[in-house]
């Protein structure tokens, strides 16, 4: 079978893709071989062969096609076993492999506690929303991610940086439970960005008592409190200036938010600040939270 298959992959290549030696390559070439060693052969150089006629584009399924209508009776999980041994999956299939294989080590996404219940009655320091957005600079990107409070639509922690990193979105959340805000085992709801599918935010939130939530993949509007900040932060402030540098842009971001607020008045508030509602529903003077 190396005889026939070498021209195109190579003695020590295919060697190596059997498990054998060239030197025993070499000697075993006037030995007979068993029926069961036979057939084994036979297998691996049929696929071989299916895969190099294909010009190295057939998956596993289509080469189990081409050897059944050759008469060669063969499942789609042998031919499958056999392709991977010998390393000769196509460039597609490796991709989808890796994607497939990353996603079975993944642990599974927080389900939706949330439900779009966003106008519902919650208690100030319940419900958290967040996001990451990112801002244009002469330097580059700035990353900022936001955690906003789902009563008050008050801006109560954010961070900004240069890398869209999980380390960002922890330091977003250290800076809104250092608000005092947040109240044991309150909800974050986030969508299904890497960052807050990673470990290292998810062992924060399970460390600080926070109970994380998704909603559902590439449906924007299961996080639409989140994406309406960063939509007013771009419109009525950021599309209006020329950005030189991140420190500039972090600079605007952060009046913004205490203009967002202090000053400004929500629809959805009863046209009241999110600063004075959160005095009137926790009954204390009305703050800042930036």
């Amino acid at each position: 079978m190396i005889d026939g298959m070498k021209g195109d992959f190579g003695v020590r290549y295919l060697c190596d893709k059997l498990g054998v030696s060239e030197s025993g390559y070499h000697a075993r070439q006037s030995r007979p071989l068993s029926d069961r060693a036979l057939r084994r052969w036979e297998l691996i150089a049929r696929v071989l062969g299916a895969f190099v006629q294909s010009g190295h584009a057939d998956g596993y399924r289509k080469i189990t096609a081409t050897l059944q209508a050759d008469g060669f009776p063969v499942n789609a999980k042998t031919v499958l076993t056999v392709m991977r041994d010998l390393g000769i999956m196509p460039p597609s299939a490796r991709a989808d492999y890796r994607k497939a294989a990353a996603r079975a080590r993944r642990s599974p996404d927080p389900a939706d506690l949330l439900e779009r219940r966003f106008d519902a009655l919650i208690e100030p320091g319940t419900v958290m929303v967040g996001d990451i957005t990112y801002v244009a600079t002469s330097e580059g990107w700035l990353y900022l991610a936001t955690v906003i409070d789902l009563a008050t639509r008050m801006v109560i922690g954010w961070a900004s940086g240069k890398r869209q990193t999980a380390e960002l979105v922890v330091a977003a959340l250290k800076r809104a439970q250092a608000t005092g805000h947040v109240k044991p085992g309150a909800i974050f709801h986030s969508d299904h960005g890497t960052q807050y599918r990673s470990k290292r935010f998810a062992r924060y939130c399970a460390r600080t008592g926070i109970r994380r939530s998704m909603g559902k993949n590439f449906e924007c509007w299961d996080n639409a409190v989140a994406e309406s900040f960063f939509s007013k932060l771009k419109n009525e402030r950021l599309r209006w200036l020329r950005l030189t540098t991140r420190r500039h842009a972090t600079r605007e971001i952060a009046d913004y938010i205490t203009h967002f607020n202090t000053r400004r008045r929500h629809q959805t508030l009863g046209y009241a600040t999110p600063a004075e509602t959160m005095a009137r529903l926790t009954n204390q003077p009305a703050a800042t939270a930036a």
